[in-house]
């Protein structure tokens, strides 16, 4: 069963929820709404882990406060299909807390796209675009973004799927 560190908003999301349901329709299923989950961030990923190591890691994170992150356009990855997000704004605190993390625990453990050097922070908007939908999706990718920010306001640990929260902590207020 997987496992990850994530920050999430758990204030208003509006334009991001108005992105998802853009991109949803552009999947053969939508996936995000899917999810259950608030936006969120991924810091790490791991196929193993100890609950105890997640729970110790998201206790001694718990001192950063919460972050405002603004995205200023869209991106994509493509695994032989294409997932889109929302890109941030680079964000000193950010990485800040995603260094932070792999001091905790190992990142040689965590899955090689998440590991320093090679992480590109995101916020998923769509998990898998339909192979029919790649020339609209590219579109989207290329269309006019108007910038937003949202506030991330709590650390989680969770396994997945489907995503249970291990542990949570909500971060200060700046």
């Amino acid at each position: 069963m997987p496992f990850g560190i994530n920050i999430r908003a758990s204030g208003d999301a509006t334009p991001y929820w108005e992105l998802v349901e853009r991109a949803s329709a552009l999947e053969i299923e939508p996936s995000i709404r899917a999810l259950g989950y608030p936006p969120h961030i991924t810091l790490a990923k791991y196929d193993d882990a100890d609950v105890e190591e997640l729970e110790a890691a998201v206790a001694e994170l718990g001192d950063v406060p919460a972050l405002t992150i603004s995205f200023d356009r869209l991106g994509a990855f493509d695994p032989g299909f294409l997932i889109l997000w929302a890109s941030p704004k680079p964000h000193e605190a950010l990485l800040g807390l995603h260094n932070r993390l792999h001091t905790i625990i190992d990142p040689v453990r965590c899955k090689p796209p998440y590991r320093p050097g090679s992480w590109t922070p995101h916020c998923s908007i769509a998990l898998r675009v339909a192979d029919s939908h790649r020339d609209a999706a590219h579109q989207m990718l290329a269309a006019d973004f108007t910038p937003f920010t949202m506030a991330f306001d709590v650390l989680d640990s969770v396994s997945s799927p489907p995503i249970a929260i291990i542990t949570e902590r909500a971060l200060a207020e700046k």
